[in-house]
């Protein structure tokens, strides 16, 4: 996930994007509350704001640092310091986890073996090009993201020019078009969602009505890829960037908190379902009092989680430079 910067709306968003995919995976199957359910599982559609978050900040902060693409492998340096300590962890916990469940005898989950190739395959992100599964599914847009790096790190500042970045742009988002093999798991796929938070920017920057005909245009790209609800999410989501300015405490804090949230509430779910089959919880009666229950739990590990390894790796990666291109 992109770091927010100073800019508060995306923070925000962030946070609201991480608290629509937790309420998706823990509040889809309300059987008592049908249509809240049903609101819930629309939180799934949080990935995408992710994905527009990340076209936005990862071009913001790479154009406010003057990057050069000789600088590239700085720019990995930088995000690899800044992600993967926290994805490496979580790596290690799903696999200590599956092996301790494995032991208990009614457990009728996932068993999963130690396969070094599939491990280095998370390691380097290219598990959608292997024939492993990921050991925990919200790693794939993790997986997604880093080819959005490389991408943009190699291809996007080749030139200054508007115009190269223009047809770029145009370029990108229009292989979404093309039926890709394994397409759910391919940056090429997203590519419009990426491509809005790009030229978001640009018009962030330079605030010209010429510089909305893109977004706009990528919106109706969107609506006709992903479908109405996507467009229309994708559209507020936007409008926040430019339109919200004001400080919400609670939502930087879950700003703050996102990406660990995100990596960590699928295990705070496992345990705690397991925990509850072992102690004879009825989870089916008092749903939401359960679901309130459940959702704070996984705050509460997600702050720690973000407190001992995510800050401390934010900091560090704060402390990597790119060094200045002298003008010939």
């Amino acid at each position: 996930m992109a770091d927010q910067g100073k800019i508060l709306s995306i923070q925000y968003l962030r946070g609201l994007a991480a608290l629509g995919v937790v309420l998706c995976h823990y509040g889809s199957n309300l059987d008592q509350y049908p249509a809240l359910s049903r609101i819930f599982n629309f939180g799934q559609e949080g990935v995408h704001v992710f994905f527009l978050i990340s076209g936005f900040i990862i071009v913001y902060s790479l154009d406010k640092a003057g990057y050069k693409p000789k600088q590239f492998f700085t720019f990995l340096l930088k995000r690899s310091i800044r992600i993967d300590p926290a994805y490496f962890v979580v790596i290690l916990l799903t696999l200590a986890l599956f092996k301790i469940l494995s032991f208990v005898p009614d457990f009728h989950g996932q068993r999963t073996p130690f396969i070094p190739g599939q491990f280095i395959a998370h390691i380097f992100y290219f598990i959608p090009f292997t024939k492993y599964p990921f050991y925990n599914h919200v790693f794939w847009t993790l997986s997604v993201e880093f080819q959005f790096y490389l991408l943009i790190g190699i291809f996007y500042f080749l030139a200054e020019s508007y115009s190269y970045k223009l047809v770029f742009l145009i370029i990108f988002s229009l292989t979404c078009l093309i039926p890709f093999g394994n397409a759910d798991y391919l940056v090429l796929s997203y590519a419009p969602i990426f491509a809005l938070g790009i030229s978001l920017f640009n018009f962030y920057k330079d605030r010209k009505w010429t510089n909305l005909i893109l977004p706009v245009a990528l919106l109706g790209l969107i609506e006709y890829k992903f479908g109405l609800d996507v467009a229309v999410l994708l559209s507020f989501s936007s409008l926040m960037i430019f339109l919200i300015k004001s400080l919400i405490k609670p939502l930087i804090f879950f700003g703050n908190i996102s990406y660990s949230l995100y990596l960590t509430h699928s295990l705070c779910l496992i345990v705690f379902l397991g925990l509850s089959k072992k102690t004879n919880l009825s989870l089916g009666q008092n749903q939401l009092w359960w679901l309130f229950i459940e959702i704070l739990i996984a705050v509460l590990v997600a702050y720690l989680f973000y407190f001992l390894i995510e800050r401390p790796s934010m900091i560090l990666s704060k402390h990597v430079f790119y060094k200045r291109a002298r003008d010939n």
